[in-house]
């Protein structure tokens, strides 16, 4: 399978996972395994940072995909401390970098 057609994949099956996200989140409980969480976040991570690292300047977020501050601010904290990244590393990091 080439890069493109893994693209066109994406591209097919994010509307598709955005709204079984939504799904899973409405009820009272939660019925997504950690795992599926992890690799789902991994995932877009990886695939951010690559078209970030490849020059595109597009925003994290969409207007229709919006999260809130909580939701990033609880991510951000699960996200570096996981690899050990002080918020003021970070501060330092994208006020030295073309990010």
């Amino acid at each position: 399978m080439s890069s493109a057609d893994t693209a066109l994949d994406l591209d097919e099956a994010a509307p598709q996972i955005l709204a079984a996200v939504h799904a899973a989140i409405g009820g009272e409980e939660i019925s997504v395994s950690d795992e599926t969480v992890q690799q789902l976040l991994a995932a877009a991570v990886k695939l951010y940072a690559a078209k970030r690292d490849a020059g595109a300047k597009l925003a994290a977020f969409t207007g229709e995909d919006a999260v809130t501050a909580t939701e990033v601010a609880v991510t951000c904290v699960g996200m570096t401390e996981v690899v050990n990244l002080e918020l003021f590393e970070l501060a330092l990091w994208a006020g030295w970098s073309n990010i």
